[in-house]
């Protein structure tokens, strides 16, 4: 979710919003319809811990 948000520059509300709406988006993830997906605060939460590990520069670095 967190390369979804880079790459579309979108906040967490609005992430959480257009992974539930767009059907591409779920199947980018590998989500399906019944699948439950992480809500706004989640992914903050856990960017904040790749953060905190010094870990969100590296991902990004290998991903984009």
């Amino acid at each position: 979710m967190l390369v979804v948000q880079q790459l579309y520059n979108m906040s967490d509300e609005e992430l959480d919003y257009q992974v539930n709406d767009r059907l591409s988006f779920m199947r980018f993830l590998g989500l399906g319809l019944a699948d439950p997906v992480p809500d706004a605060t989640t992914v903050w939460l856990f960017r904040q811990q790749l953060k905190q590990q010094g870990l969100i520069e590296e991902l990004f670095e290998q991903l984009i």
